[in-house]
């Protein structure tokens, strides 16, 4: 049983990029896919940029059973200022992993790089 409690002996690296275009008016989320059961994750890294235009507000945050958990949020963002998360993320089964994007303008390009590991329970 004390094995299945170390986080070194982690079965896989987890690196992911989703990318999604801005629309002015409305919140974009782009959304990691959800962790199957009997897994758990952990995002060492995650960034957040949008080319060409700034963003309002960058929130990030975990979903499961239709609630969001908010976790970070950053205000003003220039256009290419790369956001980066400021702690490790752990997901659990049924986890989705997401980035809220408010204010974006029609014609951004929208990138999230989630970087971490994977390992089965």
């Amino acid at each position: 049983m004390a094995d299945l409690l170390n986080i070194n002996e982690f079965h896989r690296l987890y690196r992911s990029n989703i990318f999604g275009d801005g629309l002015t008016t409305s919140t974009v989320y782009l959304y990691l896919p959800r962790l199957r059961a009997g897994r758990i994750r952990v995002l060492t890294h995650v960034t957040v940029e949008s080319t060409l235009h700034g963003v309002d507000t960058i929130r990030l945050g975990i979903e499961n059973g239709g609630v969001r958990y908010y976790l970070d949020e950053l205000k003003t963002v220039a256009a290419a200022e790369l956001c980066v998360s400021r702690s490790d993320i752990l997901l659990g089964e049924g986890d989705r992993f997401f980035a809220e994007l408010q204010g974006t303008t029609t014609g951004a390009k929208l990138t999230m790089t989630c970087v971490g590991w994977t390992r089965d329970l």
